[in-house]
């Protein structure tokens, strides 16, 4: 009789199954988080009521998100969705946001327990999910192409107002204060943002002092 093929031990040996098993265990954390999220405050949500909710121990909850910015990176990636239509994401026109921000609304409303849930946890100024920082980032990007003659600190204050209007937080505050769903909202966010590109492309930009500042005007003394 032939003896067995012995398996290299060239490579660690990974099971299929434990692979799944794994993954469905990750599931079941954000599972947990997301529902928890569902009527608690961020910071309310223990890693104690995760485990107790997920049906696992607080060390394997440990194990696959060590901390919240990991658990914040994982329930980000729970929308794959939406990465076609989040501002900025791969835009290259100026005249791209308002529709994409209008869209953005629309598709939040589709994955709302979801999305509510990324939006709650995403709130913290202190911890930003990294999708969030790089569509920021890629804002400022595009301000500074389609507009070079604003001054630095311009770009960052209008990409700043930009990105809050379309934004999960701003969808969900429209939602839950005002009872306005992202189908109505979208049309709202998209009109205010084609105004202000509207404005600057005109040559018309807000002052610090809360004037607006017409194209031919003198730039403010410093």
């Amino acid at each position: 009789m032939s003896e067995s093929p012995k398996r290299s031990t060239s490579k660690p040996y990974t099971s299929t199954l434990r692979l799944r098993q794994v993954a469905q265990t990750r599931e079941f954390i954000l599972d947990a988080v997301t529902t928890l999220l569902g009527d608690r405050r961020a910071d309310e949500v223990t890693t104690r009521d995760i485990a107790v909710a997920a049906g696992v121990s607080e060390r394997t909850v440990y194990r696959h998100f060590p901390d919240r910015d990991a658990l914040l990176e994982g329930l980000s990636q729970r929308l794959p969705q939406l990465d076609d239509v989040k501002p900025a994401f791969g835009m290259t026109d100026l005249d791209d946001i308002a529709r994409t921000s209008r869209r953005l609304m629309e598709v939040l409303d589709k994955h709302y327990v979801t999305a509510r849930a990324e939006a709650v946890f995403n709130a913290d100024p202190r911890r930003f999910a990294s999708g969030t920082q790089a569509n920021t980032r890629e804002m400022r990007e595009l301000l500074a192409k389609g507009l070079p003659e604003l001054g630095e600190r311009e770009q960052l204050r209008i990409a700043a107002v930009i990105r809050c209007l379309a934004s999960t937080q701003a969808w969900l505050r429209m939602r839950e204060e005002f009872g306005v769903l992202g189908t109505e909202s979208g049309p709202v966010v998209a009109w205010v943002i084609d105004i202000i590109i509207r404005e600057l492309r005109a040559g018309n930009t807000p002052t610090a002092a809360g004037r607006t500042r017409l194209a031919g005007d003198a730039p403010p003394t410093t």
